[in-house]
């Protein structure tokens, strides 16, 4: 797969029975860790019933993106959820890292004195690098460099063409800080990321055997049947058969990663986000959870009743990276079941 063409998966790969302290530990399900220091938790406020009660995390997602370390969490709200659908909305936290920049500059001159912090094929996407944070998460079973890794180069390239012009890195809440959101706790799940595996091609006869087979059983019309059946085939069914043909391609698969590209969708609907309301910019699609998140947070005893109904949950974002807010509120869009 070209590098511009990545889109990146995470799938749980382990179950831990504390909450991750750390916010660069991406994760599914458990309780939401802080990344800027705020007084006001508003945010975290259901923006259908202006309630926490009910509110619980499914994901948060590490997504640094050029000269920014970004945080994304998409969160849920029972009282608002319905059988048919789930409501979700998702929140961005970010914070200016100057190192990124120095980098990105010395960079552009033609040398890089560190270029781990860009283009090492096994950056870290999960433990806390950056000062002020808990390195050593004890919460967090060990995984290999791969299973965390997040390359630089792929994060530089998704970028948006215009960088928020306020570039002062802000304070950063105390380790383990928690939003007082009251909802359900879903199990937790850290996340194994890497780039989506290309498609299988699977091993068949040279057409010309398999046409010669086909005309012997069906007739010299078979080919001429084939396409136009292949023509008339409805864009729904299509979307049905992409979706689970990438899918397929790592079942477990709950988190797809990928700015600016387009969304794994189930239905032929065309999705409109509204523009940033911050900066007034337009939003772009970032990421997605997919439906095999929901059996991982609802498979024990204690989740059989949920308010979790959704093939994907599509998460749209400021394409100037906007930097004005602690945590700024963006946009999701709920496909319904298959």
């Amino acid at each position: 797969m070209a590098m511009k063409d990545a889109v990146w998966l995470g799938k749980p790969v382990d179950v831990t029975g504390e909450d991750l302290c750390s916010v660069y530990t991406s994760r599914i399900g458990g309780t939401a860790t802080l990344f800027r220091e705020t007084a006001d938790y508003s945010v975290f406020r259901c923006p259908k019933c202006n309630s926490m009660n009910t509110v619980s995390l499914l994901a948060q997602i590490y997504a640094p993106l050029d000269v920014y370390d970004r945080l994304l969490y998409v969160l849920t709200c029972s009282t608002c959820s319905t059988e048919q659908s789930t409501f979700c909305f998702a929140l961005r936290s970010q914070n200016f890292n100057p190192s990124y920049k120095n980098v990105s500059r010395t960079n552009d001159k033609g040398g890089c004195e560190d270029k781990r912090l860009l283009f090492e094929e096994n950056a870290d996407w999960g433990d806390g690098m950056d000062k002020g944070w808990d390195y050593d998460d004890k919460s967090v079973k060990s995984n290999t460099a791969t299973e965390q890794s997040w390359n630089r180069s792929i994060v530089n390239e998704a970028i948006a063409d215009d960088i928020c012009s306020i570039e002062v890195s802000s304070s950063l809440a105390p380790p383990g800080s928690k939003p007082p959101i009251r909802g359900m706790r879903f199990p937790c799940f850290t996340l194994e990321v890497f780039e989506e595996p290309p498609k299988v091609k699977p091993k068949s006869a040279p057409f010309n055997i398999q046409l010669h087979e086909a005309q012997g059983k069906y007739g010299e019309d078979v080919v001429e049947t084939t396409v136009l059946d292949e023509a008339d085939e409805p864009l729904h069914e299509k979307l049905l058969r992409k979706y689970v043909e990438r899918i397929g391609r790592v079942p477990s698969q709950c988190v797809r990663w990928g700015p600016s590209r387009e969304p794994l969708q189930l239905s032929v609907m065309s999705i409109v986000a509204p523009r940033c309301p911050y900066c007034g910019k337009k939003r772009r699609y970032e990421l997605q959870l997919t439906s095999p998140i929901i059996y991982f947070l609802t498979r024990s005893n204690e989740e059989k009743k949920h308010s979790l109904h959704f093939g994907n949950v599509l998460v749209f974002t400021c394409s100037g990276n906007c930097n004005t807010e602690a945590y700024a509120l963006e946009y999701c869009f709920v496909e319904g079941e298959i």
